[in-house]
């Protein structure tokens, strides 16, 4: 019994070693190392790159949608473009609306108009 459990320790050991080098066993690869100057170069990257598309705050760099008046991360002030409206406003806050919606998402305001009997 003693000598099959050495046997059968050696062909796992040896089976450990043996098996990375079959053939088609790729080696495994370090993960790279990057260098600060690396860091700070995808950095720059990042920050031109969001300031040509979408709107940040411009206090704090938070994103946020077209309407929204104050920062939620910081809670500055965010700029009001001109909307040149080509569709539907809600009556209440001027939020541009969809044809379809029933209320403004917005306000909340009811876009339903009622018709007097």
């Amino acid at each position: 019994m003693g000598l099959a459990v050495v046997f059968l320790l050696t062909v796992i050991v040896a089976g450990v070693l043996i098996y990375p080098l079959l053939p088609g066993r790729a080696p495994v690869q370090p993960e790279p190392v990057l260098t600060d100057g690396e860091i700070e170069r995808a950095v720059r990257n990042l920050r031109r790159a969001r300031s040509r598309r979408g709107l940040f705050c411009p206090a704090c760099g938070m994103g946020y949608k077209a309407g929204d008046r104050f920062c939620v991360r910081c809670g500055g002030e965010l700029p009001q473009a001109a909307v040149a409206s080509a569709g539907p406003v809600c009556p209440s806050c001027g939020s541009p609306v969809q044809e379809s919606d029933r209320f403004c998402a917005k306000c909340g305001h009811s876009m339903v108009v009622e018709e007097a009997a």
